[in-house]
């Protein structure tokens, strides 16, 4: 046998990378800093030349969830031939990407590997050593994930909760019981406004003229470490009139507990759940009033356009970012077309509108460059599979409001049903009534069938999912339809996949994506994909 070449270390392209997660053990470790500086001095000490250094804050526990790193993996054997990392644990926490690292290494494609921690020899028995590392480190990972999902099942059993505090409560950090705060009168006075009828709108200026706003938390290792003040809006204020926690039901992970029967829990509601039913049966009614007003003409993408130029320093009544006004001008042909037009006076952009084509064929053109393989699609399932838990508190929270509407249609049936039988058959006050009755009854059935339909998705989690074929067939078409398609088939599909979309000056596009889509899309390192001008 041939006796195995020697490689000078000193001639190979070494890359630095170093990882620090914020959802694991590695915030009682070593800084990135401090991991970089520690192989910086290794490969001063050995003679290494460090060609680039990258460092990510992601947890390495899934697959996938890493684009530096997907990066880095890309380009051995073209950027780097070696790679230089503080810990094995640092590099690799799932057996997936651990065996493509040795598989690398058994190609000859990766060369060498250092760490400052551990030592490695590129043969049989160093691979050996290597493999088992990287067992060990996910075996720590899915130990350490398994005791923080009892503590927090525990926690949550004695009413204790995790997330975003509650408008108008505290949460105490030690007990992790809610309790009031100085605004819990002003939030309790927003739900009577809403349950006597107020809009949103009304009631998110009703808050702002209270100053009610909240502060988040400084966040260590992250470019924003300031408390930040958050206003009401109103898409906040919609969901927090949705949640039942406000009289006492909390919600988490797909699990729901009445707190005012947790023993030594001296919970507070802010409202009765007579109150929230009545806000949710007026949600309802809203919207079939909505269905009955005349029909207007579809103009697509409706707040969902915004300004690149000036996004970030124009904001609404309700101290959200400022779309682009959508609407229809004449063109050169003398011909109506759908605009996107930039309302700030103060933003510098020239002109202050463009034509929706241009639009709808730079995100087509992007979309097309998106390579729609089994890859992507095993990539979407895992991160769906990590979202199921917020998409089921999303359904039951629509259910619970579903079903409160219920609650508070059926009595006024009864009481109708009773009138009724007081009144003369064939006259104009029975015939009112007793068609009131049906258009409710008929309403009744139709929030069931909703509710149904919803019950069905919890207990068969997978239906969130879409299946293979129906995910690639929706990504391969949707360029042509976003394209070609009718207004309301491009408002549809951009909607599906993006969470807004900004335009600058030169008509670049920048396509802000849903989750979870977003990660996906980072790790397939799109070129920006603008529309060239013409």
């Amino acid at each position: 046998m041939a006796k195995k070449e020697e490689i000078d270390l000193k001639t190979l392209r070494y890359v630095l990378y170093a990882r620090k997660s914020t959802v694991d053990e590695s915030k009682q470790i070593y800084t990135t800093t401090d991991q970089r500086n520690d192989c910086r001095k290794l490969a001063k000490k050995l003679g290494l030349n460090i060609v680039e250094e990258i460092e990510e804050d992601r947890s390495a526990k899934v697959r996938g969830n890493r684009p530096k790193f997907d990066t880095l993996i890309k380009n051995i054997g073209v950027k780097y031939d070696a790679i230089i990392c503080w810990h094995p644990d640092r590099l690799c926490r799932n057996m997936y990407e651990g065996g493509m690292i040795i598989d690398m290494l058994d190609e000859g494609k990766l060369k060498d590997i250092r760490f400052h921690s551990h030592e490695f020899t590129n043969d049989a028995n160093g691979k050996m050593m290597l493999g088992m590392l990287f067992v060990f480190s996910k075996n720590y990972s899915d130990t350490l994930s398994f005791k923080i999902s009892e503590s927090t099942n525990k926690r949550f059993d004695e009413g204790k909760s995790s997330g975003s505090p509650k408008w108008g409560y505290d949460r105490d950090l030690e007990t992790g019981f809610y309790s009031p705060n100085e605004f819990f009168d002003v939030i309790k006075q927003a739900w009577g406004l809403r349950a006597n009828g107020e809009s949103y709108e009304r009631c998110v200026k009703f808050l702002i003229s209270k100053n009610y706003h909240r502060k988040t938390k400084p966040v260590r290792g992250k470019l924003v470490r300031q408390k930040q003040t958050i206003k009401p809006s109103v898409n906040s204020i919609a969901k927090m009139f949705r949640d039942p926690f406000y009289f006492g039901i909390l919600e988490q992970a797909g699990d729901e507990i009445d707190l005012r029967n947790v023993p030594g829990y001296n919970f507070e509601p802010m409202i009765s759940e007579e109150l929230y039913n009545k806000v949710q049966a007026l949600a309802q009614a809203r919207t079939r009033d909505t269905s009955k007003k005349k029909r207007v003409e579809f103009k697509p993408l409706r707040r969902f356009v915004y300004c690149d130029v000036c996004y970030g320093s124009y904001f609404d009544a309700n101290g959200d970012p400022k779309w682009m006004t959508v609407g229809k001008n004449l063109s050169g042909s003398n011909e109506h077309v759908l605009t996107y037009d930039c309302r700030n006076k103060k933003c510098p952009r020239k002109p202050k509108s463009f034509y929706g084509g241009v639009l709808f064929d730079s995100i087509a053109n992007q979309m097309r460059k998106i390579e729609f393989d089994e890859k992507l699609y095993d990539k979407y399932k895992e991160r769906l599979d990590s979202l199921t838990g917020e998409k089921i508190i999303e359904i039951k929270e629509e259910i619970r409001s579903l079903n409160g509407a219920m609650s508070h249609m059926q009595p006024e049936i009864k009481q109708m049903s009773r009138s009724l039988s007081r009144l003369e058959e064939n006259t104009p006050a029975y015939n009112t009534t007793l068609s009131q009755i049906d258009e409710l009854a008929a309403e009744e059935q139709e929030l069931s069938n909703k509710i149904k339909t919803l019950e069905a998705k919890i207990q068969k989690p997978e239906s969130l999912r879409r299946t293979k074929d129906d995910f690639l067939n929706e990504l391969k078409s949707a360029p042509d339809k976003i394209e070609a398609g009718s207004a309301a088939e491009k408002d549809r599909i951009c909607r599906i996949f993006f969470l807004n979309v900004r335009v600058d000056n030169d008509l670049n596009v920048k396509l802000i994506w849903r989750k979870p889509f977003d990660s996906l899309i980072k790790s397939t390192e799109l070129s920006s994909g603008a529309r060239e001008r013409t």
